[in-house]
């Protein structure tokens, strides 16, 4: 019996310039696609919150008992306290995301979705045909962070979210990590808007991207965190090669704790960022100030293009990232109060570390200057 996408799958090899194939040939193909006693169906994946009761493993440290010798944790409380209905929705899987029988998978891709890495070959292999001309004369563009959405079609899973991954860079390591960040979000929020129950999420970070690994995991593992703490019936897969595979189940406690020494043991091994609200990378250090500061060009053709940049943000004001002390910005302003809260020692010493002293001594200068002026 012939199912009904063996034809649409070839009238669109005809369509994009492909020949009829030989019986032979069609059959060669479909050695590449599943069966149904080869999918992997959600049943038999083994829950976060399973693993530890079903693989006794050495126990985390506590390290509360050595608190007088190393001092006080990142955390006083938790951020992700031990949650039994969050981990039941929860997996950590170690194999091949095309075999997964989900509403979704995940494809890591460029901006032309056609990129050749491990995982999409394997995706467009078994999909068939169908998916390359969905991609080419419907989908065609993705930008970095997006997700775009195809069928499954000869796949298990009935969607496809296809998203860009950022490329790393140390000078924009802020920028790289938003934008991994997004895409995690991405996938998930588009799963959540077409009513899709299970997502599998492959390794966005891939190698060939340089992004670190450890670093990949601790957004993806936030992120997720995050999702599963707002919505209360979807379950996230994360299905990962054997290299990231170790480093998630390391991390995995740490925004997943199965018990409560695993909580405790999180409060000292978390690092002290652990993103926003949504687990959004988190730009503490950038204290700004709006106020009206008629030297704001002199600064910024002072400042330099590194990734912790104030061009970096553009807020529709004068912003001035200088660290005058609290009467001066009173005078100012008039608003010395939202001053108070500022660290701006901190403030003084970063921007003093980037940008040449005698520009900065001089817009100092200029504002005393004209403060003196009105008081005369």
């Amino acid at each position: 019996m012939r199912l009904v996408s063996d034809f649409y799958n070839e009238n669109i090899e005809s369509s994009i310039g492909g020949t009829v194939k030989h019986p032979v040939q069609q059959r060669q193909r479909r050695e590449h696609q599943l069966l149904p006693h080869q999918f992997v169906t959600l049943g038999s994946l083994k829950r976060w919150g399973e693993l530890q009761e079903d693989n006794p493993r050495q126990r985390p440290t506590d390290y509360s008992q050595f608190a007088a010798n190393l001092g006080t944790p990142n955390h006083s409380t938790s951020p992700f306290p031990c949650d039994g209905q969050i981990n039941n929705r929860f997996v950590i899987w170690e194999g091949d995301i095309s075999q997964l029988k989900v509403d979704a998978i995940t494809n890591s891709t460029d901006e032309t979705l056609t990129e050749k890495n491990r995982i999409s070959k394997k995706i467009f292999g078994r999909a068939g045909v169908a998916l390359t001309s969905a991609i080419l004369h419907d989908v065609r563009r993705c930008k970095t962070g997006e997700v775009r959405v195809t069928p499954g079609f000869f796949l298990p899973s009935k969607y496809i979210i296809h998203t860009v991954g950022p490329t790393y860079s140390e000078k924009f390591k802020t920028a790289s990590e938003a934008t991994l960040y997004a895409c995690y979000r991405n996938v998930l929020y588009k799963a959540r808007e077409l009513g899709l129950r299970t997502v599998a999420l492959c390794d966005i970070s891939s190698v060939q991207r340089n992004f670190p690994l450890v670093t990949a995991a601790h957004i993806a593992l936030r992120t997720i965190r995050r999702f599963l703490e707002q919505y209360r019936t979807e379950i996230v897969i994360v299905c990962l090669e054997s290299n990231a595979h170790s480093i998630y189940a390391v991390l995995a406690p740490l925004y997943f704790p199965r018990d409560q020494l695993e909580e405790r043991s999180a409060l000292w091994q978390l690092p002290k960022d652990i993103g926003g609200l949504y687990g959004e990378p988190q730009l503490a250090d950038r204290q700004i100030r709006i106020i009206h500061n008629p030297q704001h060009s002199v600064m910024i053709e002072a400042d330099d293009d590194s990734d912790t940049s104030p061009h970096d943000l553009e807020m529709g004001s004068d912003v001035e990232y200088s660290n005058i002390n609290l009467s001066l910005a009173a005078q100012l302003t008039g608003t010395a109060h939202s001053f108070t809260q500022m660290q701006g020692d901190l403030d003084r010493q970063r921007l003093l570390g980037d940008r040449p002293r005698m520009i900065y001594e001089s817009v100092l200068d200029d504002g005393l200057e004209g403060i003196e002026h009105q008081e005369r």
